[in-house]
């Protein structure tokens, strides 16, 4: 009996797992891309057949919306019913709007997409790009699970399985990633997959039972703009001019505790600036229920047109906001409150 060749989509847009290092600089290299598919294929214990698309190569700190509407032509083209899964070598300081871009527009995806990067590129000693490639084409290949995920493993040599809503920036230290909450969706430890927390995960059923179907919708034309700011102690809000277009919505990431500045001069507090910029609809997050028990200077920041988001993280939000903004179906507010793919933990 012959061995059966299993069909992989491979997308390829650059970032350092397709980087070399020259002269102390590291930039995008052409090869290795290649180079990285030819070093899996030798060490691998089974055959993988890879497709390969390129529809651009960059480092991902380059990466606009623009970018986001490439990559979703791209898979669009693919007949889903040929492949296992699709993975998508990516720049690891824009994984996590990439991931969540994707995990909103294929949210029915009947297969595996998986996004991969890595710390170093390919043939740093310290480099666990070969170790993120292979454990997205485990995942894929063991699991099946439909879903939007990323792959990372951690300094601490663990695999982690993060689902594409819920992955945070990396932290600046270490290079690891974590899931918002806390938790990954699940860790690979070479051996078996284990679920993260049922608490703050949905289960493997529950991904396997959501409807599946290749019906894609038009790709997002991202030509509504976003703002996103934090709050910090001393922020000033009349540095901040919108000038003649303001963008279409602003989101404000809030304090732990749902707060933000509520006093000071007209326009230096945030409650200052919302009520000062109508044109804009302005979003607050940090809220774990906007219902509940509120801080006065929470229910002072939606007493001037603040629109409360709970439970959903700075990159999942602002994300969403691009494509809940750039779509005419759903009122955008609403489609902020709707549930995509597990965004709200």
């Amino acid at each position: 009996m012959y061995p059966i060749i299993q069909n992989i989509f491979l997308l390829q847009t650059g970032g350092t797992i397709g980087s070399a290092i020259h002269d102390g600089c590291i930039d995008i290299d052409p090869e290795k891309g290649d180079a990285l598919i030819q070093t899996y294929l030798k060490n691998a214990s089974r055959l993988v057949d890879f497709e390969v698309s390129r529809p651009f190569t960059i480092l991902s700190e380059n990466l606009v919306p623009a970018h986001w509407s490439q990559i979703i032509n791209a898979l669009k083209t693919v007949d889903f019913d040929r492949y296992k899964g699709i993975i998508v070598t990516h720049g690891s300081d824009t994984l996590p709007y990439t991931a969540a871009a994707l995990s909103y527009f294929f949210n029915t995806t009947p297969i595996p997409i998986v996004l991969v990067c890595s710390n170093h590129p390919l043939g740093h000693p310290e480099s666990n790009a070969l170790p993120n490639f292979s454990g997205a084409v485990d995942f894929i290949l063991n699991t099946g699970l439909p879903g939007i995920f990323t792959v990372y493993e951690n300094k601490d040599g663990k695999t982690q399985i993060h689902l594409g809503t819920r992955l945070l920036e990396a932290d600046w230290i270490n290079d690891n990633f974590l899931s918002f909450g806390g938790r990954p969706f699940a860790i690979n430890d070479r051996h078996c997959l284990s679920h993260g927390n049922a608490r703050l995960s949905p289960s493997m059923d529950a991904l396997k039972n959501r409807p599946h179907h290749t019906g894609w919708a038009a790709t997002p034309v991202f030509n509504q703009k976003v703002l996103a700011l934090r709050a910090y102690p001393g922020m000033d809000y009349r540095y901040i001019d919108l000038g003649g277009t303001p963008p279409a919505a602003v989101l404000h990431a809030l304090y732990h505790s749902a707060t933000g500045n509520a006093q000071g001069p007209d326009g230096a507090s945030l409650a200052g600036f919302i009520a000062s910029h109508p044109k804009s609809d302005h979003y607050l997050i940090s809220f774990k229920n906007a219902q509940g028990d509120l801080y006065a200077t929470g229910h002072d920041l939606i007493s001037q047109g603040g629109i409360p988001l709970e439970n959903i993280s700075f990159e999942a939000a602002v994300t969403k906001l691009y494509f809940a903004y750039n779509q005419k179906e759903t009122d955008p507010a609403d489609y902020m409150r709707a549930e995509r793919f597990f965004e709200f933990v």
